[in-house]
């Protein structure tokens, strides 16, 4: 696929909310189907914090694409991608706008990222054929970075240093490594599988907020006539107090 092919888009980072989540709420959720609703605060409340996605320097869009899909499926919203000279593009028939609703950041060539991972206590874990720990191993710890390497040459020498280890996805066939993308939804599978959404009230109130932003068409404008109708109601009632 050429990546001039419209079907496919750049990938940039995710903007942080500008939005108070309370005005947010208050203006949109009376919008919004109660049953939409109620999916948007049972994915916010099912999101991990304790496993992150990292992919350094992955070319081809329908992997990248196919990763984040899984990812969100499996309640991880943090990716990190290693642009390793070619900037990441989304096959956007395969992501159908997921990466809507995740937390992504794209990072120029190096992994001085990384560091800042490993100061929220998380442990690095590499992809890779001879990786010397199971995947149950990586699933023990308590907060973990998935790392998965270009598809030819694998992870940069500077990431594998500032890995805790290697894992090996298992296979019991004659094929002898998957694609990277498969590899990662075995991988996530694993590490997810039991571990409770981990979100504080207030995070999980201000991703639902965001989670809102993303279903109402225009929701800037939706919000901003909320609170003229606000500050009315407000100043109308400061005028008929005795």
């Amino acid at each position: 696929m050429r990546r001039t092919d419209p079907e496919l888009r750049p990938l940039h980072g995710t903007d942080a909310p500008a939005w108070d989540p309370h005005e947010v709420e208050a203006a949109l959720q009376a919008i919004v189907l109660p049953e939409r609703m109620a999916r948007l605060d049972a994915v916010a409340r099912a999101r991990l914090t304790s496993v992150v996605v990292v992919l350094e320097g992955l070319i081809d869009p329908h992997n990248i694409a196919a990763v984040l899909r899984t990812s969100d499926a499996h309640g991880v919203g943090e990716v990190h991608l290693v642009d390793r000279g070619v900037h990441p593009l989304l096959a956007k028939r395969v992501t159908r706008g997921c990466e809507r609703w995740m937390d992504i950041s794209v990072h120029p060539a190096g992994v001085a990222f990384a560091d800042g991972l490993r100061d929220r206590g998380f442990e690095l874990w590499l992809a890779d054929m001879d990786g010397t720990a199971t995947l149950a191993d990586v699933a023990a710890r308590p907060r973990v970075a998935l790392v998965f390497g270009n598809e030819h040459k694998g992870a940069s020498a500077a990431m594998r240093a500032r890995c805790t280890g290697t894992f090996a996805v298992p296979m019991r066939g004659m094929v002898e490594s998957l694609n990277v993308s498969v590899a990662a939804g075995i991988a996530l599978h694993a590490v997810t599988a039991g571990r409770p959404g981990d979100l504080g009230e207030a995070e999980a109130r201000l991703l639902r907020a965001r989670f809102l932003m993303e279903s109402v068409r225009s929701p800037e404008l939706v919000i901003e006539r909320w609170r003229q109708q606000h500050q009315q109601q407000q100043q109308q009632q400061q005028q008929e107090r005795p």
